[in-house]
């Protein structure tokens, strides 16, 4: 196990390009402090127009709106940096994941293969 990591190594888990990439968490306090509940990110795809979107909500917190609050705050900010939709792979079981993609309301298609959704999602006008 590495006690130590070189500085240069170090660099691309500490710098986040935002012009790249989005990371955001979601916290609830308990007691006196704040847990992480949920995690978002998009990366900007090669066409720099679309992102890949990806978030994930701690298993006792899924159910409570967390991963809609994620995505609606990451597709806010996507709009803001001019970007034209998400794309996203989702489990074909993952049903609540699926659900919530098809109700965010973007002009969405899906292609399933061997049990693997790919999803496009465009973002349709407006705030």
């Amino acid at each position: 196990m590495r006690k130590d990591m070189h500085h240069d190594r170090l660099q691309k888990y500490v710098i986040v390009d935002y012009s790249r990439e989005m990371f955001i968490v979601a916290v609830k306090k308990h007691e006196n402090k704040e847990e992480i509940v949920g995690l978002g990110q998009y990366i900007l795809e090669a066409n720099f127009q679309n992102a890949e979107a990806a978030f994930i909500t701690r298993d006792d917190c899924q159910g409570q709106g967390i991963g809609r609050e994620l995505l609606s705050y990451l597709t806010l900010l996507a709009k803001k940096q001019g970007l034209l939709g998400f794309t996203a792979t989702v489990l074909a079981e993952n049903r609540p994941m699926l659900h919530l993609f098809e109700t965010m309301g973007f002009d969405l298609t899906k292609h399933i293969e061997d049990g693997v959704y790919e999803l496009k999602m465009g973002f349709k006008p407006g705030p």
